[in-house]
């Protein structure tokens, strides 16, 4: 990592995945959080990679303290807003106001989904105000 006044440079494989789990709405996935309050003094932004592997998903879940956005790199995911699931193949760009709920999953039974995204108006997750919802039910499971 590179440091100083003028920038932050930082790796994404160089940063530890976040100690998320299924309990908390994070089934199966790799995400790492990059660019966050800590690292850059900025309490605007976070930046984070995740990887979906096969059955992998981000459940149910809302932030009522920032927007956030998503930049499918590869894959085949779904992703949904509120009660509304769409296909989502790399190079969709998704944008969720704060306070909508939303989800993330991946369709492809063998390969992976690798996305970036980030909040804005918060430096890390917790001051986004992540909360956990409900698992995607059959009943949003419904690719338009």
């Amino acid at each position: 990592m590179v440091k100083n006044q003028n920038h932050t440079v930082i790796n994404a494989n160089d940063v530890k995945p976040a100690p998320v789990g299924p309990k908390d709405g994070w089934v199966k996935m790799d995400i790492r959080f990059v660019l966050t309050e800590d690292v850059t003094g900025s309490d605007n932004l976070t930046f984070f990679r995740t990887i979906f592997p096969p059955g992998a998903a981000h459940e149910r879940h809302t932030h009522p303290n920032a927007d956030e956005f998503l930049y499918v790199i590869s894959g085949n995911a779904a992703i949904g807003s509120e009660k509304e699931e769409y296909p989502a193949p790399a190079g969709t760009v998704q944008f969720i106001p704060k306070g909508k709920v939303h989800w993330l999953r991946n369709l492809d039974p063998g390969e992976p989904v690798v996305l970036v995204g980030g909040y804005l108006g918060a430096g890390n997750l917790s001051r986004a105000g992540y909360q956990f919802v409900s698992q995607i039910t059959d009943e949003y499971r419904q690719v338009r």
